[in-house]
């Protein structure tokens, strides 16, 4: 189902100091219509999850740290999605032979399955919003990235409080 804006939208009354609201409704709209199209094709893991499987499948016995580190995730969080994995079959956990509170987190062959779908449906996905970026004349994930740099070097509230 097509989703649409109101006719007046909000978002432009209030202006740029509520760029989270509309980057919060562009991962909704990505998410609900990757959920579908990934159903679609037989994926059980939900697009918000796919980043952690993409992960595990790129680098083969993960702790849960260094994934949740590397995707800007907590650690709960990270737990929990690999817990959904684990009870779908498509992870196996087990302890670090030097370490043995770390858990190491592998695909299972039906984990590498579903993430070779995930692969297609996200080279799929990067084309259309390749198209889009096109469209807009705005290359809107190299800016993104540029203005999470920008964060990061200087943060938001110490530009905040020197204004």
């Amino acid at each position: 189902m097509k989703q649409r804006l109101p006719l007046t939208d909000f978002a432009d009354e209030l202006g740029a100091g509520y760029m989270n609201l509309v980057i919060r409704r562009i991962g909704q709209l990505i998410a609900s219509a990757g959920d579908g199209y990934m159903r679609e094709r037989g994926i059980s893991v939900p697009a918000t999850s796919r980043s952690v499987l993409t992960f595990i499948a790129l680098r083969e016995a993960s702790p849960l740290a260094e994934i949740a580190q590397s995707l800007g995730y907590t650690h709960q969080a990270v737990a929990k999605v690999v817990d959904m994995f684990e009870a779908k079959g498509l992870v196996q956990i087990k302890a670090s032979e030097e370490d043995l509170r770390m858990r190491l987190v592998s695909l299972t062959r039906k984990g590498r399955r579903e993430a070779e779908l995930v692969k297609a449906v996200a080279e799929r996905a990067a084309v259309v919003f390749e198209e889009i970026f096109d469209e807009i004349g705005v290359d809107l994930f190299g800016a993104l990235r540029d203005f999470e740099s920008a964060l990061v070097r200087r943060p938001l509230a110490g530009r905040l409080l020197d204004i």
